[in-house]
């Protein structure tokens, strides 16, 4: 009967000490503990709630980067590559001849000799990488993730506003975030057991990002849409 009794509170026991529950998955006070102290807690909560929700609105809302997507950025990035290989074999002609004239400071000289041996061995790792045929399977588990970042971040601001953060990323729609796991909680998406917890989390996720994007220079547009910018090479 003792066995029997334990058994069937067990469930109510695992639930109790659940600390929030997402799209069937359940984080318990437990493991948000084994984080640290209160503030590393909050942090744990938001970040496991966060990718959860996140992963979930890039798939309902069709958002996943498609072959086409990836397809575009890596012809960006190819065609950025060869103009940049141009570049830099261009600017070591420049080099090359400058360091054959013998009117150059030993300062000068030195700093020029130092660029000159960057670029030989930019050039000869680009020679090693064209040796190497591209692997389109890893590039794709790469950019994909990327490609998603900008179409969600664009998605979320433009359903809920919000302010925008500077990332190195690109431009994240930071204000939204809140606004999303409110309506998945409309949802029963997201349910938070302890209120204080929720209280916290929803704290920490609305304070303001480090660095933000003013409203009237936000932009969306992926820089791999955008045209190739020109030589970066001083003159």
């Amino acid at each position: 009967m003792l066995f029997a009794s334990l058994t069937v509170a067990s469930p109510s026991a695992v639930a109790a000490e659940d600390a929030a529950r997402v799209l069937g998955a359940q984080i318990t006070r437990t493991e948000l503990e084994a984080a640290g102290d209160a503030p590393a807690r909050v942090a744990r909560l938001r970040d496991w709630v966060w990718e959860r929700v996140y992963g979930h609105y890039i798939a309902e809302q069709g958002l996943s980067a498609t072959a086409g997507d990836v397809a575009e950025l890596l012809a960006y990035h190819r065609e950025f590559e060869r103009r940049d290989r141009l570049q830099r074999a261009r600017k070591l002609e420049e080099l090359n001849a400058r360091l054959a004239g013998g009117d150059l400071s030993a300062d000068e000289r030195a700093w020029l000799e130092e660029f000159r041996r960057v670029l030989t061995r930019m050039a000869e790792r680009d020679a090693e990488s064209e040796r190497s045929p591209p692997d389109v399977a890893a590039e794709t588990g790469l950019y994909a993730p990327w490609i998603e970042f900008w179409k969600a971040n664009r998605a979320l601001y433009q359903e809920y506003g919000g302010s925008v953060a500077a990332t190195r990323s690109g431009p994240a729609a930071h204000g939204a975030r809140v606004q999303l796991i409110a309506d998945y909680e409309r949802r029963g998406l997201v349910q938070f057991l302890d209120p204080r917890l929720r209280e916290q989390l929803i704290e920490l996720m609305s304070r303001p990002p480090e660095m933000t994007v003013p409203p009237e220079r936000v932009d969306f547009t992926p820089y791999w849409k955008l045209p190739i910018p020109p030589s970066y090479f001083p003159d």
